[in-house]
């Protein structure tokens, strides 16, 4: 008698009978539980789409991170305005300072009133008239130009009153009247007074002209 090689008998789930499993339908069986073993370890390992898609979802909901704000410039400082020049009437140099150009050199000593010295120098002298008073100024003149020069020609001495009219009247006979001197030539140095009639105790400034130069501003008396 014949020994039948007969297989362990599985159920068939359609029928529930039992049917032999032969050594090919052994390897397909293998086959597929190997294949649904490995689906039940990724499952479970977390690697499905589904986990996937879950991941970058959350990664989307983090609330970005903002730059920090950049600190605001620092404001610029203005610049001072400019000082005027010297010697303007808004600047005015003071009494001794020595100015000059091509030709000339200049100094004006401290003003002073003088009626009491002009009225002494000449009796025929006028006293001024009534809110005026005669002041006199030293004037040092170096000519040093090319040629030659006349101090009562190319020098004029006048009063700026803080009422912004000028004052050049003349006071009569002076002493050491700067328009005594002569011509100059280049080194040739004239010392001596100019007189001005200004209202009496006004505020005001001393100007100097040589030629037809802009004036030059001193501090008053």
């Amino acid at each position: 008698m014949k020994n039948i090689d007969t297989a362990p008998l599985s159920v068939d789930p359609t029928t529930g009978s039992h049917a032999t499993v032969t050594g090919r339908s052994r390897r397909h069986l293998t086959i597929a539980v190997v294949a649904l073993g490995l689906a039940v370890g990724l499952t479970g390992c977390g690697l499905s789409s589904d986990n996937l898609t879950a991941t970058d979802e959350n990664a989307a909901d983090q609330p970005a991170v903002e730059a920090p704000a950049a600190e605001p410039a620092p404001e610029a400082t203005p610049e001072a305005p400019p000082a005027p020049a010297g010697g303007t009437r808004a600047n005015p140099f003071p009494v001794g300072t020595t100015v000059s150009n091509e030709d000339w050199s200049l100094v004006l000593g401290t003003p002073r009133e003088a009626w009491g010295e002009i009225s002494a120098e000449n009796q025929f002298n006028s006293p001024p008239e009534a809110g005026l008073e005669f002041w006199i100024v030293p004037v040092t003149a170096t000519y040093q130009g090319a040629t030659s020069g006349t101090p009562w020609l190319d020098i004029t001495v006048k009063f700026v009153g803080d009422d912004s009219v000028t004052y050049e009247d003349y006071c009569g006979v002076i002493p050491g009247d700067l328009d005594e001197v002569g011509e100059l030539y280049a080194g040739g140095v004239a010392e001596g007074n100019v007189c001005v009639a200004v209202p009496a105790g006004a505020p005001g400034l001393w100007t100097a002209t040589t030629g037809w130069g802009e004036p030059s501003f001193f501090t008053a008396r």
